[in-house]
């Protein structure tokens, strides 16, 4: 990618980014542990998708510039000196120019929330968003090497039955896709396990240590004074109906799974629930 000149004040921005391999991993209790801090404050999945986007066009804009640019600037000049002869409807400023406008346009968003966090006492602040891919995480940590990455993830087959009591999946092509995506994103992921601001948690084991995984985080991102009492709500969907997924005092209980189900989450998972998960796989 192109060569960045972003200024220091830009790269102190340090958000800590909750994510997982797909929904339904625990990404909200996390969140929610680090928000009942003193000095945390994680905020929810739009902010996550937004910057999500931001990153992508981001670093797509710098491998844009990266092949064009030189083109890019000598059609300037030309354009600048009258002498551009050729069909060009998309001409564009010199690269420079633009690369200026778009750090200018990424970091508006993790300063200002910086700034707002430091507003309101709370200086440690992210954001969950399920299911960021590899490259999307390689993407923030590049971009705001100060960030840290919490990535939370639980066994499939308890994350099929919450997904599907959710209706996130109601049919076979939902289901297939789900594993698969649960599977491919542990896989790569994986990847990133020697980046010390990079911190996988095991859902399961969250739960039977709770204090010690609240010390864990409190290391890891900086809060301070978490209330482990956030552990004994039972909280994870809207108020709602059962039948679309929600729940009257917003728990829904897990769906039970199929002889079928079970073994398309084997098929789809077992190479890498095997190995985090090898007695479950045995089980099923």
């Amino acid at each position: 990618m192109a060569t960045l000149e972003v200024p220091n004040r830009y790269l102190a921005a340090a958000p800590v980014i909750v994510t997982s391999p797909t929904s339904r991993c625990g990404t909200t209790l996390v969140q929610r542990l680090l928000s009942s801090s003193d000095n945390a404050l994680i905020y929810g999945e739009e902010i996550g998708l937004q910057m999500q986007v931001l990153t992508g066009w981001f670093t797509g804009q710098l491998r844009f510039l990266e092949r064009t640019g030189q083109a890019m600037d000598a059609e300037f000049e030309q354009a600048l000196a009258r002498t551009l002869a050729d069909w060009r409807p998309g001409l564009m400023p010199p690269s420079p120019v633009m690369l200026k406008a778009w750090i200018e346009t990424y970091y508006q968003m993790p300063v200002i929330l910086t700034h707002h966090a430091q507003s309101i006492s709370r200086p440690v602040w992210g954001f969950k968003r399920p299911t960021f891919s590899r490259d999307t995480i390689k993407g923030f940590l590049a971009l705001l090497p100060r960030t840290k990455i919490v990535y939370v993830f639980r066994n499939p087959l308890d994350v099929v039955k919450s997904a599907k009591a959710r209706k996130f999946i109601n049919t076979h092509k939902e289901l297939v896709t789900f594993c698969a995506e649960w599977a491919k994103n542990m896989t790569e992921v994986a990847e990133l396990a020697q980046d010390d601001r990079v911190l996988f948690l095991k859902y399961e084991s969250m739960l039977e240590q709770r204090d010690d995984h609240v010390r864990l985080l409190e290391l890891f991102t900086g809060a301070e004074n978490i209330d482990a009492g956030v552990f004994d709500l039972k909280l994870n969907t809207f108020k709602g109906s059962y039948d679309e997924g929600y729940a009257p005092d917003q728990y829904i209980p897990p769906a039970k799974l199929t002889k079928s189900e079970r073994g398309v989450v084997v098929n789809e998972t077992g190479s890498v629930m095997g190995r985090l998960y090898g007695d479950l796989l045995d089980a099923a």
